[in-house]
């Protein structure tokens, strides 16, 4: 009955409109006076769902990817990408493609992506001869290998519900899934743009033009590279990475007059407010969690799993098809807050990798970002699109399908999660 109730009165908030990190807390609530608990407990376990110092890095990503953004890095880093791929048939769609496969370095998150790069290559595409829509769908689907190459809030996120993985570790593991993911896409790009005949860029970049590209490009893509480098080096750890790429962030933007002082407040409030919404998603979640735990929900779900198989190869495709089927109605770090606890114990019993497991669960998640009815990815680019719902969808469909393909790869061949990890000593 407890457990029905929480569950009702979720869903039910959730269909009125509340927001999801309401939703989550008063649901909670309900379940604990029903139990007959004191509601005391409530301020504990949400106090101890923020009471972390892994919980530094996510303002501290926010805020560099906020000060690259306002700097007008964009431009730079999908004309690098275009000095690559610009010529081939589809060029301005793997340009975007690629741009997004730079960018992910900086931001780590879909929004910041989409957002980013929609506005400079949306319109770009459309001059060229691309349809608008697709021009859409190529940049929201892209927008996916944001959360998946390093640096990636969503790894950390997952990192904080689960707790005892590294960080690191994550962060290097997605780096071959999100190189993966944005080849398939390009696969997908070429094979519609050579049917639809859109344009390649005709001229060639001279040797000049290419050295200042570059140039630029690289001063950006030092971020990454300084986080990659203290993180698998052990000069720092994950959290203290977001600090350092923060504070060169800022130095990059006021150094090269690219950002001006007085916007730095409204920068700064921004990162605080985003991340004031995490952590409150974080304190409810662990009540939420709590709840669960104490009405012994994993431990069903675990009985319920083992009752149906004790392959983990098995398990991972029912877990797949859970995990998407949850995509599809919560968004992305709601749902690895309320369900990376409850699985990745589960996938211990089985013997699975809690790096490849988390990889695996993370990007199942990510895609539901970019899947009806509630993916945010699809209705934020609608938006700077400007194109209707609908034929968005239409259009993102193949490269959904792409992004399924890289799933079961990186489900069934545990090596492409594992193997740098393993390398660097995770």
């Amino acid at each position: 009955m407890i457990v029905a109730a929480l569950l009702g009165s979720f869903a039910i908030l959730l269909v009125l409109g509340m927001p999801v990190a309401f939703a989550i807390g008063v649901a909670s609530m309900l379940a604990i006076l029903l139990s007959g608990e004191s509601v005391v407990v409530a301020s504990h376990y949400m106090f101890a769902g923020v009471n972390s110092y892994l919980l530094v890095a996510i303002p501290m990503f926010v805020l560099a990817g906020d000060l690259m953004l306002h700097s007008g890095m964009t431009k730079s880093l999908t004309n690098f990408a275009d000095l690559f791929v610009g010529r081939m048939r589809g060029g301005l769609g793997h340009t975007n493609i690629g741009g997004s496969i730079f960018f992910s370095g900086i931001t780590g998150s879909a929004t910041a992506d989409t957002t980013a790069i929609g506005s400079v290559m949306i319109p770009a595409m459309s001059e060229n001869g691309y349809g608008r829509a697709y021009s859409t769908a190529v940049t929201v689907a892209s927008s996916a290998i944001g959360p998946i190459i390093p640096p990636s809030l969503t790894f950390v996120i997952y990192a904080l519900a689960v707790g005892n993985i590294s960080i690191g570790g994550l962060f290097i593991a997605g780096l071959v899934p999100g190189l993966l993911t944005a080849a398939a896409l390009m696969v997908m790009n070429h094979v519609i743009s050579t049917r639809r005949n859109y344009p390649k860029r005709e001229f060639s970049y001279s040797a000049r033009q290419a050295f200042t590209i570059t140039r630029k490009s690289l001063i950006v893509l030092v971020m990454p590279a300084l986080i990659a480098f203290g993180v698998v080096t052990g000069v720092y750890t994950a959290t203290e990475a977001a600090a350092v790429a923060a504070a060169y962030a800022l130095l990059i933007s006021l150094g090269m007059r690219t950002l001006k002082l007085r916007v730095l407040p409204r920068l700064f409030f921004n990162a605080s407010k985003t991340s004031s919404i995490m952590f409150l998603l974080l304190a409810t979640s662990s009540l939420f969690s709590y709840v669960l735990s104490t009405q012994g929900v994993p431990a069903d779900i675990a009985a319920l799993f083992q009752g149906l198989t004790d392959n983990p190869l098995v398990f991972l495709l029912i877990l797949n098809i859970t995990l998407l089927a949850i995509g599809l109605v919560i968004d992305l770090y709601p749902a690895i807050l309320i369900f990376g606890p409850i699985f990745a114990p589960i996938a211990h019993s089985y013997g699975i990798d809690p790096i490849h497991f988390g990889v695996v669960f993370c990007v199942n998640l990510i895609m539901g970002m970019n899947t009806p009815p509630v993916g945010s990815g699809l209705f934020i680019g609608a938006a700077i699109g400007r194109v209707k719902i609908e034929e968005l969808i239409r259009e993102i469909t193949p490269f959904i399908l792409m992004q399924l393909v890289v799933l079961a790869l990186i489900t069934y061949v545990p090596i492409l999660t594992t193997g740098l990890p393993r390398l660097f000593g995770y």
